[in-house]
């Protein structure tokens, strides 16, 4: 339930960027946070071993989208 809230909290504060300016990168903090999140998700939601590191980077990108970041190509130096 912490998970969704701080998911939900997150969501609210995301910032409105102009389109022709380039997204900030969001701190290594938030996102390794957003992958805890994503990851309490997945088990929620019964993803599969198979398809948890796409699930994830899916879930992190979303997230980081409505948040106004960029996205990230991987997860790997955040797990």
């Amino acid at each position: 339930m912490k998970a969704l809230a701080l998911l939900a909290a997150m969501l609210v504060t995301f910032v409105v960027m102009a389109d022709d300016e380039p997204l900030p990168q969001a701190s290594v903090a938030d996102i390794k946070e957003l992958v805890q999140v994503c990851r309490q998700m997945a088990t929620e939601d019964e993803v599969s071993k198979a398809e948890l590191q796409d699930y994830l980077l899916d879930c992190v990108n979303d997230q980081l989208n409505e948040m106004g970041y960029q996205q990230v190509k991987s997860l790997q130096k955040y797990q």
